[in-house]
Parts: structure tokens; sequence; C-alpha cells
């Protein structure tokens, strides 16, 4: 009986404080403005001092998988260090380039094994979401970014 009065004690207290002008806002304490919460929820993101992939589009009549990705531009053309971005990421060395495939975009990372690490790397370059779980093939790994 006694902890069912604390309980209802501690929501009766919890939301007086909730109504009370000057409540429970957004803005720091004692900083005299009114709160007014989150006015949107769209984030915005920002490369600062990063070197973006360098970026190759093509069109492929509908073939634009991940596999697709990796053979773009005939293939030995583009796995070229010069047509590539070098990156370390946790002390592993990649060439890595975009790729984009009737829209599809993907980033094609050359060299040693993906590490963890990978998918907010790329993010830091390119400003896209990742898909974490790339298409292996060899020394390589392709991942899929969604960039709406």
């Amino acid at each position: 009986m006694k902890s069912g009065w604390i309980a209802a004690t501690a929501l009766a207290s919890l939301l007086a404080g909730c109504a009370a002008p000057g409540g429970s806002d957004f803005n720091p304490v004692d900083s005299g403005i009114p709160g007014a919460g989150p006015q949107s929820t769209r984030a915005t993101f920002e490369m600062t001092g990063l070197e973006p992939f360098p970026r190759y589009a093509f069109s492929t009549n509908g073939r634009n998988s991940p596999a697709d990705a990796l053979v773009a531009g005939g293939g030995s053309t583009l796995r070229s260090a010069d047509r590539n971005l070098v990156v370390e990421v946790e002390s592993r060395t990649y060439l890595m380039r975009q790729v984009e495939l009737d829209g599809n975009i993907y980033v094609v990372a050359e060299g040693a094994a993906p590490v963890a690490s990978m998918p907010s790397a790329i993010r830091a370059r390119s400003g896209c979401l990742v898909q974490p779980v790339p298409l292996r093939s060899g020394d390589a790994a392709v991942y899929t970014l969604d960039c709406s």
C-alpha cells in the first residue's frame, strides 16, 4: 500500500511540474526563455575538411546492382589509384570511389577487408546513409548509399 502511494505521489509531482509555467522545456535552466520544443525533425549533415570521393555516373539500361557498380566503367579502368581516393580507416588503406548507376549510388572500397567503422567513414565523406553490410568480392566491398 505504501509503495503505491509513493508511486502516485511521484507521478503527481512530475505532472504538476510539467503543467506549471516555465515547467519542462528544452531551454537551459534559468535562461528566462519559454520553452517552444523542437521545431523540426530534419537533420543536416556537413562535411568539413574531408575530401569527397571521386564520382562516376553511368547509364546502365537497368543493370544497377552493387555487383554492377564494381565493374562499372570497364572494371579495371576505375581500379587505378589515380581514379580513386586513398582513404585510411582504422589503420587500413583503401582505394575508394562513388559510382552512380541510373540513380542508384554506391561506394566501392578496394584494398583491405572492410572494418566495422567503414560505414561511418563513408557517411562522413558522402553525406549519405550507408547500408552497413556490403557486397564483398575479392579485395573489394561495395556499399549501397541512400542520399535521399
